[in-house]
């Protein structure tokens, strides 16, 4: 017998995690040598160059993502452009292997002191016990599906998530409908059998539903808004597992 609900596509920022990213002093030199380490072969004057560029050109970006891990369109440019335009400054060609592999490097995990916002495990575990797929579904500037996996096993959350589709992978930003596209390919599933859970409802809720799926608004780490077109509002993770059981009752 086929589940009503069967895919949960979740979002991350202000979601599972907080709003708030850390900066830490030790990310730019995680990030040099992780550079270093994506160009065997090159010029060390030449890496230590284009270091200095992607540090110091993706630091405005960074600064806005220590006050929120939501992605915008604003902030900085796309990763891609950035990096190209560090490559071209100290001479290196931008193909699409390279701007990978940078991409990559700057992508630094996360702190080792930063937990997920309080029910979050559980969410993820209960979705699962009712016989649902868990992908992650989110919003990203460095950070690909690969990254996002990394970071989930330093959580101790991996074992319960079964895909992730960051908007780096997909190729546009929520609210385009490319993410929430890709997810329902991987599941095979039409987007009736689909909810969205996330902190936003613009990049959230309002492309969910204007694709025909479910939608819980949470706002663990946000104030309480005061109006969602979700099908349903949870203060935290904890009533939103409540709320998909119940989903999964009468859906």
């Amino acid at each position: 017998m086929q589940r009503a609900l069967e895919v949960a596509l979740i979002d991350v920022g202000g979601t599972l995690w907080p709003n708030s990213w850390p900066i830490r002093k030790a990310d730019a030199v995680g990030r040099r040598l992780r550079i270093r380490a994506a160009m065997p072969g090159i010029e060390p004057a030449t890496v230590e160059a284009l270091a200095d560029d992607l540090i110091e050109s993706s630091r405005p970006g960074d600064e806005a993502r220590s006050i929120s891990t939501e992605n915008l369109a604003s902030v900085n440019s796309p990763a891609e452009m950035l990096i190209t335009g560090c490559l071209s400054r100290q001479g290196l060609p931008a193909d699409e292997d390279m701007i990978r592999r940078l991409r990559s490097a700057m992508s630094i995990p996360i702190s080792d002191q930063m937990q997920p916002l309080p029910g979050a495990g559980e969410l993820l575990a209960e979705i699962h016990s009712l016989g649902m797929r868990n992908v992650i579904a989110s919003n990203t500037y460095w950070r690909d599906a690969k990254s996002y996996w990394e970071d989930f096993r330093l959580l101790g959350m991996a074992e319960h998530i079964d895909c992730i589709i960051t908007s780096v992978d997909a190729g546009h930003l929520k609210p385009h409908p490319a993410v929430f596209e890709m997810a329902m390919r991987w599941a095979e599933v039409p987007p009736e059998r689909c909810v969205v859970i996330g902190n936003r409802e613009d990049n959230d809720i309002a492309p969910a539903l204007a694709l025909g799926m479910s939608t819980i608004l949470v706002y663990p780490d946000d104030p309480k808004p005061l109006a969602s077109r979700a099908n349903a509002v949870a203060p935290d993770l904890w009533a939103c597992a409540k709320t998909i059981r119940d989903m999964c009752r009468t859906v």
